[in-house]
């Protein structure tokens, strides 16, 4: 059974794109609301239920922090990926942080892995909101999973790493 974000209370919580933007212990600027640090956020989630998600090809939606969980369980896939050859901390902090050079797609754009999950943006405003915040927990995940993807003497956790031949969803990775 596929793990579910526990964050279904969308009450009082911005929206762009049909997707909530949630709130995160981050200390990277950008649109998402602040997070108190001993919460779960969605990052935490994605994370701890990656191994498990990846193996599933469909994804039932109960809620629409899914769409954002199964956003990032795509990314971290992407980022584990690019993590494969790198044998040491160092080399993949630089494959990461090329990972997040790289444009960040919104719905309707191409290269957007998930062209039907979310609705298209209704305005430029809500299309650099969007962007932004998906760059920002981009970045974000990025940072928390080379915490995990290596060890703490700098060698890559074969763990995790092994996860990167994984398709999620069915979907293939360049």
């Amino acid at each position: 059974m596929v793990y579910h974000s526990s964050f279904v209370d969308e009450e009082g919580i911005r929206k762009a794109c049909g997707c909530p933007l949630l709130a995160l212990k981050s200390h990277i600027k950008g649109p998402a609301p602040a997070s108190e640090q001993d919460r779960t956020d969605i990052v935490d989630e994605a994370i701890t239920f990656f191994r498990a998600n990846v193996f599933f090809r469909n994804f039932e939606l109960k809620s629409s922090a899914d769409k954002l969980l199964i956003y990032l369980t795509f990314y971290i896939n992407v980022a584990l990926k690019r993590l494969e050859g790198c044998r040491t901390l160092a080399e993949g902090t630089k494959g990461i942080i090329n990972l997040g050079l790289e444009k960040v797609s919104v719905p309707g754009e191409p290269g957007f892995p998930f062209p039907g999950l979310f609705t298209p943006p209704q305005s430029q405003e809500e299309s650099e909101l969007f962007r932004n915040y998906l760059k920002q927990i981009r970045e974000e995940t990025s940072g928390r999973l080379l915490s995990v993807a290596y060890r703490p003497n700098g060698t890559p956790n074969k763990w995790w790493l092994a996860f990167a031949k994984r398709k999620f969803m069915n979907i293939i990775i360049p």
